[in-house]
């Protein structure tokens, strides 16, 4: 891969195009249930410099997965949704109507008011912390994510709030290590390469708020950033089902718990720089030929690929960590 000069060059690089494709193709699989097979991508380059961001750009471009909240007419749960203001929030949602998808019809409780709501809702899994009702954009945040969607092309969604709302509560997360570093690639591509970008996710890409990295935010912004034992020791992420999950290396993938966001397709960034993670993932993975990504035909000579199926487990709060929970620095993202 080249360095960050060739970023400015046009059309964009091949490796470029695939990562964005790959995210996109493994983005728009359905999130499975315990007992079914995920599938697991893990791709080894030559470097995973920008590959983070160009994928959370692909998987962006899938269509976003919100679940049915599974609740009966009359039943109170908590949720998240755009609140008829300004803000992503959790509150608490009671049913009025049984019909979910198209015109979802509810009625939630908002500073002492009642309120009907068109927007998407997400019912929260078991949990989640209560603290989460504080706002989280400004006013001024507000207004430019108004003004990038009035940009958007014509068709592209509903409203503002719908669309800021449906990349919201079905995000992709991004796991590992270094991720101020996988920050600042996602920056420089907006400086010098946002022609790469699809003009209905830049907006997305270009939001940046410290909230993004905080494990107790989730669900509120379109993209999160969780260290390795954030996404470890969050019992209720284990029954979080994002877009995508992107781990930035083997070590972030291979110290997870098993159980964490158990049913999403999954890339596992693999740095051949970085030759123990590559051995590792070499020996603890296997190629599962029956499945076949469309856009692995266009991948340059200079990526690899497996493919991996594996049953999905029931998440519980047992200490299913993937392997022997030892350190070992030799299996970094740089």
């Amino acid at each position: 891969m080249s360095p960050t000069s060739e970023l400015e060059a046009a059309p964009p690089p091949q490796w470029a195009l695939s990562a964005m494709a790959i995210g996109q193709e493994l983005a728009s699989m359905p999130n499975v249930q315990a007992g079914e097979k995920a599938l697991t991508c893990f791709l080894s380059v030559p470097t995973g410099q920008y590959l983070g961001p160009l994928m959370m750009a692909g998987a962006f471009m899938a269509p976003p997965k919100i679940a049915d909240p599974c609740a009966v007419v009359g039943e109170t749960f908590r949720a998240v949704s755009f609140d008829g203001s300004s803000q992503i929030r959790d509150m608490d949602v009671t049913l009025t109507e049984e019909e979910f998808f198209g015109d979802i019809q509810n009625m939630y409780r908002s500073d002492g008011y009642l309120r009907s709501t068109s927007h998407p809702v997400l019912r929260l899994p078991a949990g989640v912390p209560d603290d989460r009702t504080r706002k989280v954009l400004a006013d001024r945040d507000w207004e430019e994510i108004r003004r990038q969607f009035r940009k958007l092309p014509k068709g592209t969604a509903r409203s503002a709030e719908n669309w800021w709302t449906t990349h919201c509560i079905s995000p992709v997360v991004v796991v590992g290590e270094s991720l101020e570093f996988v920050d600042l690639q996602r920056q420089t591509i907006l400086e010098r390469a946002s022609h790469w970008i699809d003009p209905r996710v830049l907006p997305v890409l270009e939001y940046s708020k410290p909230g993004t990295q905080n494990r107790e935010r989730v669900l509120h912004h379109p993209y999160s950033y969780l260290t390795i034992d954030s996404a470890r020791i969050s019992t209720w992420l284990r029954g979080f089902r994002p877009r995508l999950v992107i781990y930035t290396s083997w070590w972030a993938y291979f110290r997870r718990k098993i159980s964490a966001f158990a049913g999403v397709p999954t890339i596992v960034i693999v740095n051949r720089r970085v030759s123990a993670a590559d051995i590792a993932a070499s020996l603890n993975t296997y190629h599962d030929a029956s499945v076949h990504l469309a856009a692995a035909a266009n991948f340059p000579g200079s990526f690899g690929l497996r493919l991996e199926q594996s049953e999905v487990l029931v998440p519980d709060d047992a200490d299913d960590v993937a392997e022997t929970d030892h350190v070992d620095s030799e299996f970094g993202d740089d």
